[in-house]
């Protein structure tokens, strides 16, 4: 069910910009690594859009997902583990349906603390344990987002040890394609979107990510529900909508590394 994926698209796209790096990939080709086989023919855009949910809301399949589907899009969704099945949030099995469809299923710990506040240990247990409950189900865990968007660097070592990346919540800011240096993974910036953000005001980041050739991380909460970090399906369809009909390259984070 999870078997070798196709070659990321962002991948391809920074060979076309780093054509020195044709030379390895053309290596696996000839050893016949499957998901070098499948490589576009023309260089993607060079600025991409990720669509990234944090907790593991139903809202997120039931309202997302679909629209995400209509304009073939994937997206991240970082889940806290022991929610899973809980009221409002999603199943098991809605979760491993998303992983079916393309979509990145990453860690948002255990029980959503404070990591800051954590002694090591209990650093360890949210880390390692949201991870290996997913995993359990067949899932491959790369990456992860943490809770209340705080971290210091002691949580980044951690984290480091874990996962391929961390992303944070705020400041609102945009990534460099290709990352300046590899521990850039670590510090990824999104911008949040939340119940008083504006359709212009999200539009207005995707222009800008176009103009600067830059990498944009959206990062959702709940859809169609209540409270600070809520926003409506119609608002989010109509953002998606933008963002295809930009043509960008809608990548999940698995996708970057």
């Amino acid at each position: 069910m999870y078997g070798p994926q196709p070659i990321s698209s962002s991948i391809i796209h920074l060979l076309c910009r780093y054509p020195i790096l044709v030379v390895p990939i053309a290596i696996g080709l000839i050893f016949g690594i499957p998901s070098l086989s499948q490589a576009p023919e023309d260089c993607l855009p060079s600025s991409l859009v990720t669509f990234t949910f944090d907790d593991g809301y139903f809202s997120t399949y039931e309202k997302a997902f679909p629209i995400l589907e209509k304009y073939s899009y994937p997206a991240t969704v970082f889940v806290i583990s022991s929610a899973v099945g809980d009221s409002g949030y999603m199943t098991i099995e809605q979760i491993l349906e998303l992983a079916d469809s393309g979509w990145e299923i990453g860690s948002h710990t255990v029980s959503h603390p404070d990591l800051t506040q954590l002694s090591d240990e209990q650093l360890k247990h949210e880390l390692s344990v949201s991870k290996q409950y997913l995993e359990n189900f067949g899932l491959t865990v790369r990456n992860f987002s943490s809770p209340h968007g705080r971290y210091d660097e002691r949580v980044i070592e951690m984290i480091s040890r874990y996962y391929d990346s961390h992303r944070t919540a705020w400041p609102d800011g945009l990534n460099n394609l290709p990352l300046n240096n590899p521990d850039d993974r670590y510090y990824l910036k999104s911008v949040s979107v939340e119940a008083k953000t504006t359709v212009d005001e999200v539009k207005q980041w995707i222009t800008k990510a176009k103009e600067e050739e830059k990498w944009l991380i959206l990062l959702f909460h709940r859809i169609d529900e209540i409270g600070d970090y809520n926003w409506s399906s119609e608002d989010f369809e109509e953002v998606v909508k933008f963002v295809y009909e930009e043509s960008f390259e809608g990548v999940s984070m698995k996708e970057i590394w």
